[in-house]
C-alpha cells in the first residue's frame, strides 16, 4: 500500500507515534497509523489491538505474572542458610541462647589472643 500522508519529520516536529516494525522508520502523529512511506508495510495501532485481546490472552496473563514476580523479587530472595548450624556463631538463628553465649565468649577470647600476638616483638 501507499502512505496517504508523508510528513518526514520523524517525530521531531510532531509527537512521535510509533515506528515501523519492518524498517524502523519513525512515524509522527501527522502521518498516523497507515502504510510506511519507506517500505510500504502497514503500521498498526497495537495498543488498541492489545486492549481487545487483553482479557482472553494467555500471553498477557503470563506477562502480568512475570511482572508480579519481578516486583516481589526482593521478598522472595531471603535466604536461610541451613549449613550455618554447622559453624556455631553468636548470631546464628539455628543456635540456642546458651550456644550463642558460648560462641560469643569463644569469639571474644579468640580476638584477645589475636590482639596479644600483635604486641609481641621478636628480636633476631
Amino acid at each position: 500500500g501507499k502512505a496517504k500522508r508523508i510528513c518526514g519529520c520523524y517525530g521531531t516536529k510532531h509527537n512521535p507515534l510509533t515506528n515501523c516494525l519492518h524498517c524502523g522508520r519513525i512515524s509522527c502523529e501527522a502521518e498516523g497509523y497507515d502504510f510506511c512511506p519507506f517500505c510500504h508495510i502497514l503500521i498498526e495501532d497495537f495498543s488498541q489491538r492489545i486492549q481487545g485481546e487483553r482479557s482472553s490472552s494467555s500471553a498477557m496473563l503470563h506477562k502480568e505474572r512475570l511482572l508480579e514476580f519481578d516486583r516481589s523479587a526482593a521478598a522472595r530472595t531471603h535466604i536461610l542458610d541451613d549449613q550455618e548450624d554447622y559453624f556455631v556463631s553468636s548470631n546464628s538463628m539455628w543456635s540456642t541462647q546458651e550456644e550463642q553465649d558460648q560462641a560469643r565468649e569463644k569469639e571474644i577470647n579468640r580476638r584477645k589472643l589475636l590482639h596479644e600476638r600483635q604486641k609481641q616483638k621478636l628480636t633476631i
